[in-house]
């Protein structure tokens, strides 16, 4: 045979393994489970002064549960308590935004004479991460003669708590 007409064999080489690319893990949010929320509201509401609670939808402020006086009460005044806090809720976002708006604007005026400086969202530590738009409302706090309203708006839900404002000695 000649070199010219000679079969070729091919030979197989190793292949190293190809590793996967790497998969971006999204962070471990905690999920409230329905017991979870039943947990809460009953330690909630086991509480002498409490007479209300109520959970909003964050999206749209529909009432998703009540409990206490509020939950005896017919559906429109529910849905008329649930209106009010969400709008409350909406404008004290608002507010937070719109002081946080006029306090970056502060930071370029040096020599205005007025000596206030707002500032939202920072802490002393400088624990605020780079990528966040700006503060948000964590609490909101109502207090009149007779009773307090306390409002905590998370992502999903809004937590309403009507409760008796004890007596001032």
């Amino acid at each position: 045979m000649d070199a010219s007409t000679s079969p070729t064999v091919a030979v197989a080489t190793p292949v190293a393994p190809v590793a996967p690319p790497p998969v971006a893990v999204a962070p471990v949010v905690p999920s409230i489970t329905d017991t979870d929320i039943t947990a809460l509201l009953s330690r909630l509401s086991s509480k002498t002064r409490v007479q209300s609670l109520l959970v909003l939808a964050r999206s749209s402020g529909a009432v998703i549960r009540a409990s206490g006086a509020i939950s005896r009460a017919d559906a429109p005044l529910q849905a008329e308590y649930a209106a009010a806090v969400w709008k409350y809720v909406k404008a004290s976002e608002e507010l937070v935004s719109d002081l946080a708006e006029a306090g970056q604007e502060r930071e370029g005026d040096e020599g205005t004479g007025a000596g206030v400086r707002i500032e939202l969202g920072e802490r002393k530590g400088g624990d605020r991460s780079e990528g966040e738009g700006g503060d948000e409302v964590r609490l909101l706090r109502l207090r009149t003669k007779k009773r307090e309203c306390v409002v905590v708006p998370d992502s999903k839900f809004i937590l309403v708590v009507f409760h008796d404002t004890p007596v001032a000695p």
